[in-house]
This record gives structure tokens, sequence and C-alpha cells, in this order.
């Protein structure tokens, strides 16, 4: 089984966590780089509600490990089912992505228990990413809840419209593309405002001022978003 990483789109490339907007939350990033620099018994749980950047922080821990010649797998349980869980997966830090699903789901309970119990046994290290963790939800597999229980704990804020416009700006500097305060505003005004789509959108716009010949202004954007 290999990493799955998300395929970059024009000035974007694959999640990193250099590329990760940290002014709300530096410890994450700080706590998430030592891992995937150095992966060992550590079992860490991060949570947070949607859109806090949890799927782009697992993905580029995998990224940093790997770097770091590090063997790393992204298992989003939503598309990996129990049996695939329950395969000889190995690797020095795996990644488990959308953790809530099992919380409700016997077979995924037990497969993800006995995944636990492996990269504990083997040495290695393990991070989970949920909305909520797991006293906040009822759970058909109470020994599944014991071993989250002893994962540190890591939790992502939430963000306001000022730290959304913060993280559009931040990316689109990432990715070299020019834009400035009033161009941001206004795509955060009249565009979809989960973070996820915002980045779609401006890749979009990227594509469009390139092609026009014209900077990403209020102008531009309004023919744009209109049509």
């Amino acid at each position: 089984m290999s990493v799955q990483l998300a395929l970059g789109f024009g000035g974007w490339r694959a999640p990193e966590l250099d590329s990760f907007w940290d002014e709300i939350d530096p410890l994450v990033l700080a706590r998430l780089r030592l891992l995937a620099e150095a992966p060992s018994t550590a079992r860490v749980l991060l949570t947070g509600a949607a859109d806090t950047g949890k799927s782009h922080l697992l993905l580029a821990a995998c990224e940093a490990a790997r770097e770091a010649e590090f063997s790393a797998l992204y298992l989003p349980l939503s598309k990996f089912d129990a049996a695939a869980l329950a395969e000889p997966i190995t690797a020095d830090l795996i990644a488990i992505d959308e953790l809530d699903l099992a919380y409700a789901s016997r077979e995924l309970s037990e497969a993800l228990f006995a995944l636990i119990n492996r990269q504990h046994d083997r040495g290695q290290a393990l991070v989970l990413a949920a909305r909520s963790g797991p006293e906040q939800a009822p759970l058909v597999l109470p020994d599944l809840g014991s071993r989250l229980a002893q994962a540190e704990r890591l939790r992502l804020s939430e963000h306001g419209d000022d730290a959304r416009k913060a993280i559009l700006m931040f990316r689109a500097q990432r990715a070299g593309i020019p834009l400035d305060s009033a161009a941001a505003e206004y795509l955060l005004r009249h565009s979809t405002r989960d973070l996820r789509s915002l980045m779609r959108t401006l890749a979009t716009l990227d594509g469009e001022s390139l092609a026009r010949g014209r900077r990403i202004t209020v102008p531009l954007l309004r023919e744009i978003l209109a049509g």
C-alpha cells in the first residue's frame, strides 16, 4: 500500500507542513513536524471542526516523514474499509483520517483497534484525526476508546473571517499568486467559505488571470464569479 497524496494543480503542490498557516496553532505544527522527522511509538490524536486543516496536516506529516526517509501511509477511513485496514500494513508513520467513521462501526473499530496495537508493538508512530474525541460520541467498541484515551491530544482552532483571509493570502503567496487584500475580502464575501473550496477557486482564478493577462483584482473577480 502506498501513501495516498492529493495531487497539486497549477502552482499548488501536495500539502506540506510549511504551507500550513500556523499563526493560531503553532504548537500543533511543531509537534507534527517532530513526529514526522523522528517517528517512534508516539500516538497522537488531532481533533478539530470541519475545515480546520486536519487532512492537510496528516498528508503533510506523511510527506515530511518520507522526506526524512521514513515510510508513511495516509489512510482516510472513507476510502479504506475494515478488510483493507486488517491487511499487514507496515509503515514508520501511519496517519488515520476521518476517525469519526470508526466510532459507530464495529468492523472499522475492531480493525483500527488491531492496527493501533500492531503499530505500538512495532514501535512505530500513529497520528489520527477526527472532528471530536471518542468521549464525545458513543463507541461500539469500548476497547478502542481506551486506546484512543492513551493518545496525546492536539486540538485545532476554528477559523474566523480574519483567519480565513490570512490563510487565503498566505496560500496565494506560497503559490506565487498575487492577491491583494481587497480581492481576498471580495472572494470571501462572494464565494463558498470553506477553505478547501476557496483554494480551488483561487487556483481557477490564477488560471483565468494568466489567460486574460490581468491581475486578480475585484473587477476581474466580479467578471469571473458572475459567469
